[in-house]
């Protein structure tokens, strides 16, 4: 499981890092309070780009301990997206607050079509598998809203899942941290796109294939990620 902080990394592992560097911090899974502590100093000093937390793995839960102990911390954000693909091969993409990124949106009391239960149930150390664990069914109507009133498209599909995302931010002084569903997904480009203005955004752009470096270059880290990952 790794959980991003801006361009930063906190992860999860039982085998320490090997050559480690000075921009990396490891401390050892002890409590929720000496995690608390750990993030505090990781955050004041941005001369660490990570943060390895080091678990014993002797129990079978103690992975997914330290994972839910860290999100305990925080107030933690349900939210959805899309990555959209038209029938030119092109993905859409947003501009927003001088960055590229992809249309998600938090999972509202309106999405619900079944209960999100204990969301921090998904938090394990296959965090990022595709196949465990299951998003609900609540993350699929988000992403294809949010996607609708970021971009201003009118019909769109989820073709399948993709990875889920973890990153901390502000909202008010306040640290909380959001868990991402992400959905790969289908558009016809004869559609008109427009930007939700009200949210940021001023420009909605389908990109083709060999213009996604440029992308890559402007945009987050967990979006980088992503990218790579599904389309590298």
């Amino acid at each position: 499981m790794k959980i991003f902080l801006n361009n930063r990394t906190i992860q999860f592992t039982a085998v320490a890092p090997e050559n480690t560097l000075p921009t990396d911090m490891v401390v050892k899974y002890e409590s929720a309070g000496q995690l608390k502590e750990a993030f505090g100093d990781f955050e004041r000093y941005e001369k660490y780009l990570n943060l390895w937390i080091l678990y014993d793995d002797s129990g079978s839960l103690n992975g997914i301990s330290a994972c839910q102990e860290f999100v305990s911390l925080f107030k933690l954000i349900p939210a959805a997206g899309g990555l959209v693909k038209n029938e030119k091969g092109e993905y859409l993409f947003i501009h927003r607050l001088g960055h590229w990124d992809l249309p998600k949106g938090k999972i509202d009391k309106k999405d619900i079509q079944q209960p999100l239960a204990d969301v921090k149930s998904y938090v394990s150390m296959a965090g990022n598998r595709r196949d465990f664990p299951p998003h609900p069914s609540s993350a699929c109507v988000a992403a294809i809203r949010e996607v609708k009133e970021e971009t201003g498209l009118k019909s769109v599909k989820i073709t399948r899942d993709l990875t889920r995302t973890w990153h901390i931010y502000k909202i008010k002084e306040q640290h909380v941290i959001k868990l991402t569903w992400w959905f790969e997904m289908v558009a016809d480009s004869s559609q008109t796109i427009k930007p939700q203005a009200s949210e940021g955004i001023f420009l909605v752009k389908w990109t083709p294939p060999n213009a996604i470096h440029c992308i890559l270059s402007h945009t987050y880290a967990s979006i980088r990620e992503l990218l790579l990952e599904v389309l590298f």
